[in-house]
């Protein structure tokens, strides 16, 4: 007994003797894709391991020009004192902006300690105020080198000591 030509629900059946050529198409076409996929990854000489290293050898790069970036920027010369009347009105104004509200827009103290002082607790000599602006001091000075450049340090050590 054939069901060609019957219906059912109102849907008449039709015996198709091949797929229609899209289906067709698409079935050897990811068959095609399949195999070229593969021989690349077996052939080519690709592996996760080369992929990760070549990723980690990026990064290395990547982060050693931070790195010359940042200690340019950070160079910070603490063995001798820069006599600029530039740096010393930029440092008041950064000390405005930055050091005022412990130290008092006057330096004469509030939340940290008297800057006008004729002795500092870490030394008031201009490598020492140096290394206190740069890598802050226990007890709640935070330090300034990530955000300040050089210049903008030493003229906060040249406001400072004018005090």
């Amino acid at each position: 007994m054939s069901d060609e030509n019957k219906e059912y629900d109102g849907i008449r059946y039709r015996a198709e003797k091949s797929s229609p050529l899209v289906f067709r198409i698409l079935y050897f076409g990811l068959w095609a894709w399949g195999i070229i996929f593969m021989a690349y990854y077996l052939f080519s000489g690709w592996s996760s391991y080369g992929e990760f290293d070549q990723i980690k050898k990026a990064k290395e790069a990547r982060l050693a020009v931070q790195q010359e970036k940042g200690a340019a920027g950070q160079a910070v010369p603490t063995s001798k004192e820069i006599k600029s009347t530039d740096l010393a009105e930029a440092g008041k104004k950064e000390f405005a902006a930055r050091c005022a509200s412990c130290h008092g827009a006057d330096g004469k103290g509030g939340i940290g300690p008297d800057l006008t002082a004729k002795k500092y607790k870490y030394g008031r000599t201009a490598p020492e105020v140096t290394a206190s602006i740069s890598d802050g001091r226990p007890g709640g000075m935070p330090g300034f080198k990530n955000e300040l450049s050089g210049d903008k340090i030493q003229g906060l050590v040249q406001y400072v000591l004018s005090l």
